[in-house]
């Protein structure tokens, strides 16, 4: 039996050549010039598989830069990704050595050298406080040159002369109440400065009885009637007989030393001042008046002036206090600049001098009166 040729049609062969030469065409543009490798023929006669892994990305125009360091790279290490070659060998080191250290003071150590003027904000430290001069210790002062004892006599001889008024019976008595205690103030702050002074006077041993009894005396005047007028009435009876050069049995047990401010309320001393200081205004008002009232003058600016003295003593409240004394300094000095005037007919420097005495107790009244 023989086998009859099979053939194929004709318009079947054309079509097979064309698809073929596509195939090819379409494989040898892929490579972008280079030859196609070779492929192994798949069953059902399927087009060779294209060279390029799966996933890759085609090159690029840097791709030949990138692949001249391939061969350096293969070679570095790295540390989560990151070069390693990155970090310094001793980077503790190279930190210390590049950093810039800020001191905490920036002006440390400056100023130290000299002719370094650079200034800071550190405060000069405060000198200690001198002590503060009162008005009593100012150039050592002693009571000698502030009354002499010729006019401290005389004005204990007036006093004791008004009080002997003014105790005649309990009906004068309540009738000078502050007056009493007024004048018996000012005696017992004299009798203090007596006990103090450098001169010399029969009744000088027996000074502190005087202050003390006189003390008795302006305390008792704060009271009426008779009790309080017998109590103040022994304690005069014996300054007089002292006054006189007279010894008294009883006497009171009397320190040395005086403290003003225990004997001599400032409150009572200032009514004197006050007396003292009406009586110069209204008195005094020409040159004549000051010439004919010379003694006078001299007498009451010069109480004036010890009672301003007697105040500022440490004892006393307030002696403390830098205004306080000085008021009582203008007090002094007012009053001394009086009595120098007074000496030397200087109307004009009297005016100067009570001026300057009216401007403390102006001043000093608001701020320590009450």
């Amino acid at each position: 039996m023989s086998l009859s040729v099979f053939r194929f049609p004709a318009s079947v062969f054309h079509a097979f050549c064309l698809g073929s030469c596509l195939l090819v065409s379409g494989l040898s543009g892929c490579g972008g010039g280079d030859e196609p490798a070779p492929s192994e023929p798949a069953a059902g006669n399927a087009p060779a598989a294209d060279s390029t892994p799966a996933g890759s990305e085609p090159k690029t125009a840097n791709s030949d830069k990138e692949d001249s360091q391939d061969d350096s790279a293969e070679d570095r290490k790295y540390v989560d990704g990151i070069p390693y070659d990155v970090f310094y060998d001793q980077p503790l080191t190279v930190a210390a050595e590049n950093q810039t250290v800020v001191p905490s003071n920036p002006l440390a150590g400056m100023g130290t050298s000299p002719g370094n003027t650079v200034a800071t904000n550190t405060p000069p430290a405060k000198p200690e406080p001198e002590p503060m001069p009162t008005a009593s210790d100012e150039g050592s002062r002693e009571w000698k040159e502030i009354i002499s004892q010729e006019l401290l006599l005389e004005e204990v001889m007036r006093l004791r002369n008004a009080l002997t008024a003014s105790l005649q019976s309990v009906g004068s008595f309540n009738r000078e109440l502050l007056n009493i205690q007024a004048d018996a103030s000012v005696l017992a702050a004299l009798a203090g400065v007596a006990t103090e002074h450098d001169g010399d006077f029969t009744w000088k041993d027996k000074a502190k009885y005087v202050r003390d009894m006189s003390y008795t005396i302006a305390m008792a005047a704060e009271s009426r009637g008779r009790p309080a007028y017998e109590t103040a009435e022994g304690p005069f009876l014996n300054i007089v007989e002292i006054l006189s050069g007279g010894s008294p049995a009883e006497l009171p047990d009397s320190a040395d030393e005086t403290s003003f401010s225990e004997i001599a309320e400032r409150n009572m001393l200032m009514k004197q001042v006050k007396i003292n200081a009406d009586w110069l205004q209204t008195t005094i008002s020409t040159e004549e008046d000051l010439k004919n009232k010379k003694d006078d003058v001299i007498s009451k600016a010069t109480i004036l002036a010890t009672i301003g003295s007697v105040i500022a003593e440490e004892d006393y409240v307030f002696a403390d206090e830098e205004n306080y004394q000085s008021y009582c300094r203008e007090l002094i000095e007012g009053s001394l600049k009086v009595v120098d005037s007074a000496k030397n007919d200087d109307y004009e420097g009297f005016q100067q001098g009570f001026d300057l005495m009216n401007k403390s107790c102006s001043d000093c009244h608001p701020e320590y009166l009450n």
